[in-house]
């Protein structure tokens, strides 16, 4: 019977305070489910450890302040998640500055670039690769040099620009060397490294 009149009186506790207590809580947090959920929750905890309250007169000041209460602590909750997110974003910021600057210091320079690219031609290819881009010469100047044909020399140096070309595509240059490689490809005239 005491079971029966206390169920009763929690009834109408709830029918009298939950669409103003789902008011107050709408107003902290500006989102229906959650209110209605964090008021539920409140009168869950009064039928579950408080039913001494059930009866009191004063008990919808409690219920009040439990709901406020309720909404402050899924706010901080809420902020601290946003915090706590807004630090992994600026962590994962730092960490790609971290990871762009040492590959930038890993990076070949442009000296080095046209090194390697000088290193994949076969020596008599460098060579007249060499003396036709980096020191001027005519390709008649390089074939009396070397004692070979004219036609050696164009072969060579189509080869070499070939290998470059290829070595360009292979790796991921940036494309100011890119630059600085074509024109020393496309222009017969002296290169300084």
């Amino acid at each position: 019977m005491k079971e029966r009149i206390l169920y009763d009186s929690f009834r109408k506790l709830f029918e009298k305070h939950y669409a103003e207590l789902c008011s107050l809580a709408y107003n902290y947090l500006k989102d229906t489910e959650r209110s209605k959920d964090i008021v539920q929750e409140v009168f869950i905890k009064v039928w579950e450890k408080k039913k001494d309250l059930v009866q009191e007169s004063n008990a919808h000041y409690y219920l009040f302040t439990a709901v406020k209460n309720n909404c402050i602590d899924v706010l901080r909750k809420h902020k601290y998640t946003l915090s706590l997110s807004d630090d992994a974003v600026a962590n994962k910021v730092a960490d790609e500055e971290t990871d762009t600057i040492e590959k930038k210091q890993n990076e070949p320079t442009t000296q080095e670039f046209i090194q390697k690219a000088l290193d994949e031609l076969p020596p008599k290819c460098r060579v007249i690769f060499m003396m036709s881009r980096l020191d001027a010469m005519t390709y008649q100047q390089i074939a009396d040099k070397l004692e070979i044909s004219v036609k050696t020399v164009e072969n060579q140096m189509g080869k070499a620009i070939r290998i470059m070309r290829e070595y360009i595509k292979r790796h991921d240059i940036p494309t100011i060397l890119i630059l600085i490689v074509k024109s020393m490809l496309k222009e017969n005239r002296g290169f300084l490294i």
